[in-house]
């Protein structure tokens, strides 16, 4: 399907700045008691003792007391947050976001060689690729380490490919180290216009996955995803929020296994309205028409199985983000092959200056790129010149921390795509272009499609680009702690990909800096959005009403604090999350 394309912008009308907040009507999930007696009709013995009948429920500390500054209308929704923190109406649990589930900060292994102790030194012209490479792949048979490199100027005619589990390349700092790639991706992979969206020059991927994307019949974007193996055990019905599911076999499932769920999209639709939050305007809207590039799709989300608790019953390490219904059939596969704990730290990808081109031709001029991998990271990285600068592809539990950007304009600065949950993008920032874009070509910024979940973006500062959610119903993901100067930048996403948004897409604490509230407050498009203390706006509103509303109807969103620049306790959601500190009872 064709990646991209900028829709028409309107003017929201005039609302009272700060005025009363959107109705939010919540309605209740669908009765346990119903997915019981579906799990029943789908050839499910629900064991004695084992109810599924409510989700997740939890005993928070008060918000007033562990978060100094909130105010009393926050006050209100972070505690009843607390007290259903996986199943809550309109807001995610983002606290198990990044690198192993939020548990733990990405380590390097004690193992350190140093290149130039395998005669990899800066400072010359001369190509050094393959011998970075081999030497990444040597740690890598070797069972993992760090390829340190000193500071200096290193010169590469190829991408370098982080194909093995628990290796990581470290330079000396990104304000000392520097890698200097003198062809895009389109002259060292493949020719494909794919580049535009996803590759990296240091790209994180299994050898499988890149022989695909090398493959000749793969082109634009296809041979992206997950790639999946055999199946586990089927998946009975189940409520958003959970952590306990009902199967049909647990033989082949093993406790620590990371998995894939896969949740179909049946003829109704089921899961596409599930995903939207089920507004009513999701049963009506006209997803074989509008969405043909989303309709009676696959829901990938990998997950750790922690517990084999019987012959019918797992626990995963993360609740259950959607509800799985009789009809949208559910199953555990095998995660296939991949790569876990590798990362690049402390240096800067420098791309040859190459002019930039019209959109979605990019030849890929990228940075770091994460293809289906989990548990990796990125930190103290700089990216010049790039098409994208941070890509991830089918991306679980990674974190980005200390990024940034700049030199001549970008496309896509961040993006997470195909199925990317779970990432945690920290501390980054977006410079001013030294050049600007080119006439056809489309600045994007923090982008996020294609059914992708649990995404943070925090701590961050956008001197160009805004909050892009292109298309194919991203859902609960979260911006939060940002200042951005909305400018140079539209939202994108291919228009046979369906509504720009899914549920629960949360704007908490930002800061916008020349009143452009482009894709700011999505409450008057998304479905069960929250926008909360956005200052730097005299109005509300996205400015998307010119591509046409997706989901008619109530929205069920809710707009707070608008106008109001929150304390700086306040200011991040994440933070706030992981004061109050809810305790799960399941």
């Amino acid at each position: 399907m064709q990646h991209d394309n900028s829709p028409a912008l309107a003017e929201e009308p005039d609302s009272p700045a700060g005025g009363a907040p959107r109705r939010f009507s919540r309605r209740g999930m669908v009765a346990g008691v119903s997915l019981g007696a579906a799990a029943t009709a789908a050839g499910f013995l629900v064991p004695r003792g084992f109810d599924q009948s409510t989700p997740a429920r939890a005993v928070g500390n008060d918000a007033e007391d562990r978060v100094p500054g909130l105010p009393a209308s926050l006050t209100k929704v972070v505690d009843s947050w607390a007290r259903e923190p996986s199943s809550h109406p309109l807001i995610g649990d983002w606290r198990r976001v990044g690198y192993r589930r939020g548990a733990a900060e990405p380590r390097r292994p004690d193992h350190i060689v140093a290149a130039s102790s395998v005669g990899i030194r800066p400072g010359g012209s001369e190509d050094v690729s393959g011998r970075l490479q081999k030497a990444l792949s040597d740690l890598g048979a070797a069972g993992g380490g760090v390829l340190s490199l000193d500071a200096g100027r290193y010169v590469l005619d190829n991408p370098l490919f982080m194909h093995d589990s628990n290796v990581v390349l470290a330079g000396a700092g990104k304000n000392r180290t520097t890698l200097f790639f003198k062809r895009p991706l389109r002259d060292t992979i493949r020719d494909t216009t794919a580049w535009s969206w996803t590759g990296g020059q240091i790209f994180f991927l299994a050898r499988e996955r890149l022989a695909a994307l090398r493959s000749p019949d793969q082109s634009q974007g296809r041979g992206e995803g997950w790639l999946s193996g055999p199946r586990l055990a089927n998946v009975a019905p189940a409520v958003r929020g959970t952590q306990v599911l009902l199967v049909d076999d647990t033989s082949a499932v093993k406790p620590g296994q990371m998995v894939v769920l896969e949740v179909d999209d049946p003829a109704d639709n089921q899961l596409l309205r599930e995903i939207a939050g089920d507004v009513p305007g999701a049963a009506s809207y006209d997803w074989a028409k509008r969405a043909p590039g989303l309709n009676r799709t696959t829901w990938t989300w990998p997950v750790v199985v922690t517990d084999v608790l019987s012959s019918r019953t797992v626990r995963i390490e993360q609740p259950l983000r959607i509800s799985i219904r009789q009809s949208t059939p559910a199953r555990l596969v095998t995660l296939g092959p991949t790569v876990h704990d590798s990362g690049v730290e402390g240096l800067t990808i420098e791309n040859a200056l190459l002019t930039q081109t019209k959109h979605n031709q990019n030849p890929g001029s990228n940075g770091v790129c994460f293809q289906a991998v989990y548990d990796c990271w990125a930190k103290d990285i700089h990216v010049l010149n790039a098409d994208m600068a941070y890509g991830m592809t089918s991306a679980k539990s990674c974190t980005l921390t200390g990024i940034s950007a700049g030199g001549r304009s970008l496309h896509h600065f961040t993006i997470s795509r195909v199925a990317s949950h779970d990432n945690l993008i920290q501390d980054f920032v977006l410079e001013d272009f030294t050049i600007p874009a080119v006439p056809g070509s489309y600045l994007h910024g923090l982008s996020v499609e294609a059914l992708s979940s649990g995404n943070v973006w925090r701590r961050g500062t956008l001197h160009t680009g805004t909050f892009d959610s292109h298309r194919a119903m991203s859902f609960e993901n979260l911006r939060t702690n940002i200042t951005v100067t909305n400018k140079d930048a539209v939202p994108g996403g291919a228009l046979n990909a369906g509504p720009y948004f899914g549920a629960r897409m949360v704007h908490w604490g930002v800061t916008v800096t020349n009143n452009e509230n482009l894709c700011m407050d999505i409450t008057d498009q998304a479905p069960r959005a929250l926008t909360v203390g956005m200052d730097g706006l005299t109005k509300p509103g996205s400015r998307l009403n010119g591509a046409g509303i997706d989901f008619e109807g109530d929205l069920q969103s809710e707009r707070l604090e608008f106008g109001t620049r929150l304390q700086r306790q306040a200011r991040d959601l994440l933070d706030v999350q992981r004061a109050v500190r809810p305790t799960a009872t399941f």
